[in-house]
C-alpha cells in the first residue's frame, strides 16, 4: 500500500509470517529533496490477523514518526 502524507510517501511491506496464520509488517517513509530520495525503513515487531490490519498499523506508524509523536523512532532526513 502506499500513501501520501504530508511531504512524504508511506509505502507498507506487509507479509505473511513463515509457516504461522499472521501477518509482519514495515514502513518505509520516503521524501524526494533537493539531495535526491531518500528512504528510511521501520519495523514493527507485532504481529496482526490480516494483511489490511498490519497494513494500517504501518500507515499510522509512519504518520506518528513523521509527526515526531513515536516513543522510539524518529525520522533523520
Amino acid at each position: 500500500m502506499n500513501k501520501q502524507y504530508k511531504d512524504y510517501d508511506l509505502d507498507t511491506h506487509s507479509a505473511k509470517s513463515y509457516g504461522k496464520d499472521e501477518w509482519m509488517t514495515a514502513i518505509h517513509i520516503n521524501k524526494l529533496s533537493s539531495d535526491g530520495y531518500k528512504t528510511k525503513a521501520f519495523y514493527c515487531k507485532d504481529a496482526f490477523d490480516t494483511k489490511e490490519e498490519a497494513d494500517d498499523h504501518s500507515i499510522n506508524l509512519g504518520k506518528q514518526i513523521i509527526d515526531g509523536e513515536h516513543p522510539d523512532h524518529k525520522l533523520d532526513f
